[in-house]
């Protein structure tokens, strides 16, 4: 079974009966861009709020980035789920990852929960200066405050896969 077909095959918790998008990609760079417009103009054809519309991408758009720097296979997949009568959307993002890279993922997204989302985010912020540029969560503390979204993760250890859920509020 090749990357892309383990992938595939991870119930990702989307209601097939409700608006829904899946996408699996190679893990280029130059897909980010083209799949948070591809993601925009989707939901432009179920939310009125453009603002919504912009804060949701902007959440896939940080989520791929992390997927694609923190890879260490080729595959990365995103599912986006529109609840509206829930006004809720909900973006699931799989990719292959080490133990490390996952260990810290999973203590940065405790850490980032038990935290008030603005404070977390100019801690964020603050580190990155600190480390010219280079703070691994920066992405993950804009999306949990600007988007106001939860955000939790888990890790299939034996499949080397990590599994990131963002539920944002409209």
């Amino acid at each position: 079974m090749n990357n892309y077909s383990q992938l595939k095959t991870i119930d990702c918790g989307i209601n097939k009966e409700l608006t829904y998008l899946d996408i699996s990609f190679e893990r280029k760079w130059e897909y980010i861009p083209v799949t948070k417009a591809f993601i925009e103009k989707f939901l432009t054809v179920n939310m009125v709020n453009n603002e919504d519309v912009h804060k949701v991408g902007t959440a896939s758009s940080e989520l791929l980035e992390n997927a694609v720097h923190y890879s260490n296979l080729n595959g990365v997949r995103m599912s986006v789920q529109n609840e509206i009568d829930e006004s809720r959307v909900y973006l699931v993002i799989f990719n292959y990852t080490d133990d490390a890279h996952a260990k810290i993922l999973l203590k940065r997204i405790k850490e980032m929960n038990k935290q008030n989302s603005l404070e977390y985010y100019l801690y964020r912020m603050r580190e990155s200066i600190k480390n010219k540029g280079s703070s691994p969560g920066l992405g993950l503390a804009r999306i949990y405050h600007e988007a106001g979204a939860k955000i939790s993760a888990t890790y299939r250890k034996i499949k080397k896969i990590v599994e990131v859920r963002v539920e944002i509020p409209l």
